[in-house]
This record gives C-alpha cells, sequence and structure tokens, in this order.
C-alpha cells in the first residue's frame, strides 16, 4: 500500500472514531445536561413552593376580610342590596318607600341592571345612606339621586323624598 492510500485509510478511521465517540458518549452527555438542567429549574421552583403557598393563604384571609367587611350574604345582589339598604336607613331614620325589580338592559356580552328606589327622610340621612351604600358592598355605581320636597297640606309638613338608581354591569 502506497502513502497516500494510508493516510486515506488513517483519515477515515479517524473520522469514524469521532462519529462513534459522538454518538456514544458526547451525544448522550449532552442530552443528560440538558435534562439536569430541567430537572434543576424544576427543583428550584419547588423549593419555592412553601412560600408561595403561605402567600396565597395571605391572600385568602385578605379577600375573606373584604367579602365580611362587605357583608355579602350567599343570597342574590338584589336581596343584599336590600338589606343593606334597610339596616342604613334604620340606622339613619329614613323610610324605604318604594323598591323597585331591576330594569336589564343587554348590551353586547354586558347585561345593565338598575335598581331603583325611594327614600324619605332628611337630606344629611339621605346622604349618609347613599354614601353606604357606595362603600358598604359592590352593589355597584349610584347614577342618579333625584331629590323633591313634599308639602303634606293637610298636616301642613313638608318631607324630602329622593328616587336613586344604582346601576351595575355584569
Amino acid at each position: 500500500m502506497k502513502n497516500n492510500s494510508k493516510t486515506k485509510i488513517l483519515l477515515a478511521a479517524i473520522a469514524l472514531m469521532f462519529w462513534l465517540a459522538y454518538q456514544f458518549s458526547i451525544k448522550n452527555t449532552l442530552t443528560a445536561r440538558a435534562e439536569y438542567n430541567m430537572l434543576s429549574a424544576r427543583t428550584e421552583l419547588l423549593k419555592d413552593t412553601p412560600r408561595q403557598l403561605s402567600m396565597l393563604k395571605q391572600k385568602e384571609s385578605y379577600y375573606d376580610s373584604i367579602l365580611q367587611q362587605m357583608d355579602l350574604g350567599g343570597t342574590s345582589l338584589q336581596n343584599n342590596l336590600l338589606r343593606v339598604l334597610n339596616q342604613a336607613a334604620e340606622k339613619h331614620n329614613l323610610k324605604v318607600m318604594d323598591f323597585n325589580k331591576p330594569h336589564v338592559f343587554q348590551a353586547d356580552n354586558n347585561s345593565l341592571y338598575t335598581y331603583s328606589f325611594d327614600l324619605k327622610g332628611g337630606y344629611n340621612n339621605i346622604l349618609k345612606t347613599i354614601y353606604t351604600l357606595e362603600q358598604k358592598g359592590n352593589f355597584g355605581d349610584v347614577v342618579y339621586v333625584d331629590f323633591e320636597k313634599k308639602k303634606n297640606y293637610r298636616t301642613r309638613r313638608n318631607s324630602l323624598t329622593a328616587k336613586v338608581f344604582v346601576q351595575q354591569v355584569k
């Protein structure tokens, strides 16, 4: 055999050895390294789990306290609104003269509920009751308040009534 042929065979053998070394050791090592990195990342996520769990429990207790402050029961929004309205009216010496069923308006994917009711009593007390409704629960926005002074000619006394609209988007 000539040197040229021997050199070609030697180069082919070296190339074959490199290819076999890559296939059986280097490729497996790279695959194992990638898997190790992935598992290390998962382990880091799992190490943080107790802290995340405690944060979630804190959030849960915080949201429970907010719901407790709003004093919303498991009943419908209309019943909750009426209950809170009656409590505030009793506290502020008002009378709930009229509480109508909600008017529902459908627009696209949203429903607009408008609750209307009449209050009778003093001006400041009516404002305090409306403020309580806005702050106590998530009943929506007070979009309209109409004050009307009425005189009872028989008793010669004036009374103040307010028509209030509370609107909520669902």
